[in-house]
């Protein structure tokens, strides 16, 4: 059984770890060997734990665990665009958990907690260009790909990027529920 929670102080190295592992699979191409298997797991810890000791007040963190295994996890930022909303800012599922439906929950636990809030925007991530499974996977639930841009923020190398939007979370809760029901 799946259980969704809030992120504690106590989850960022696990989260740090799955982040990590996360690159490492998907980002072969963007980032460099160097960086990806001698630095990004020293990164990624910084990252996190800055993030747990020093919460930015518009971050939401929800992790998805089985036995108290980390599945997944979703870090997103309310309010951080005036015209995309919430920045989805990271969503990651283990190998393992993959094909289960883990990160469409987590997608779609935010919508919810965006109509909670009764915030009028929608929500947003960035993907990079080689990261083809997500892309397939934001294709597939309703992502609209707007802008295609080049950036060095993370990593060491140069990439491309592109931001993908979901602006109708009533529109998207009700695409994902009709989906999981084909899927089963």
């Amino acid at each position: 059984m799946f259980v969704f929670r809030e992120a504690e102080l106590k989850d960022a190295d696990r989260i740090a770890n799955l982040h990590a592992q996360s690159w490492q699979q998907n980002y072969r191409g963007s980032f460099s060997d160097e960086f990806l298997d001698n630095e990004v797991l020293d990164n990624r810890l910084a990252v996190w734990r800055e993030r747990f000791r020093n919460p930015n007040e518009h971050q939401h963190i929800v992790i998805a665990e089985e036995n108290r295994q980390l599945l997944g996890f979703i870090c997103s930022y309310f309010k951080e665009n005036p015209i995309y909303g919430t920045y989805l800012d990271n969503l990651h599922v283990s190998d393992t958990a993959k094909g289960k439906g883990i990160g469409t929950k987590l997608m779609g636990n935010l919508a919810q907690e965006i109509i909670g809030r009764n915030y009028k925007n929608g929500f947003y991530l960035w993907v990079l260009n080689t990261n083809y499974a997500a892309i397939s996977f934001y294709d597939r639930i309703g992502g609209e790909s707007l802008e295609t841009v080049e950036a060095n923020d993370i990593g060491d190398t140069v990439f491309q990027k592109t931001r993908y939007v979901w602006k109708d979370m009533n529109a998207f809760l009700k695409l994902v529920k009709t989906k999981s029901r084909i899927e089963r």
